[in-house]
């Protein structure tokens, strides 16, 4: 089997076939196996992967997936004694000795910063979600938990095309991927979901796309 973005051959390590998945190491690329074996069978949205959710009313879409994760029983306690000592050491001390030392205290602000973005991390591992909400004109998309999170908009007349490609997070040697609504700008997004849940959602809008077109 050859990569259809840059015709390498794809090692059997990196063939899923009960996932209909596979990836590319030379340009990273990941697609299905059907697109390449059966190009005719059409990707039916109403059989979204665990995880995953679809609703179409005519008027608006809603396709979706939860950012859940294993990794969060890893993460969890971790978070817990990373944060416990570095904080602790450096502002639990000054608390309990009732002295305040201004350049300990500011060496100690790059610790509360990466507390807080573990944080929201772990969060996300364990209740988030990423939610893409459209129409014919545009739509917008949710990252968060619950209500609380950051959403972005676009409009499908400013996307000329749906790709993925690998976002900044990183986590020891795994590298993640994200979904890039590519246009007017770049929007991105989906970066802490798994391969499947990432494929069915961009395989959701590019269905949409191409049959705007």
């Amino acid at each position: 089997m050859n990569c259809p973005k840059c015709n390498a051959v794809i090692a059997n390590e990196n063939i899923n076939i009960q996932k209909d998945i596979a990836k590319c190491d030379l340009c990273n690329h990941v697609f299905t196996i059907s697109e390449i074996v059966a190009p005719k069978i059409k990707f039916d949205p109403n059989l979204p992967p665990e995880g995953t959710w679809y609703t179409n009313d005519f008027e608006t879409t809603i396709v979706g997936s939860t950012t859940r994760s294993k990794a969060a029983f890893f993460l969890v306690p971790f978070m817990m004694v990373w944060s416990g000592f570095s904080l602790g050491g450096i502002y639990g001390t000054q608390i309990i000795s009732g002295k305040f030392n201004p350049i300990f205290a500011l060496f100690g602000i790059p610790f509360v910063i990466g507390t807080f973005v573990l944080g929201a991390y772990v969060i996300m591992t364990i209740a988030g979600k990423i939610e893409i909400t459209y129409n014919n004109e545009g739509g917008k998309i949710f990252t968060g938990v619950g209500k609380i999170g950051f959403t972005k908009s676009f409009l499908w007349k400013d996307i000329n095309t749906i790709e993925e490609s690998l976002s900044n997070m990183k986590s020891g040697s795994s590298n993640y991927y994200q979904i890039n609504l590519i246009g007017q700008k770049r929007i991105s997004f989906g970066s802490g979901l798994s391969d499947e849940r990432r494929y069915y959602i961009m395989s959701v809008l590019r269905n949409h796309l191409k049959n705007k077109r």
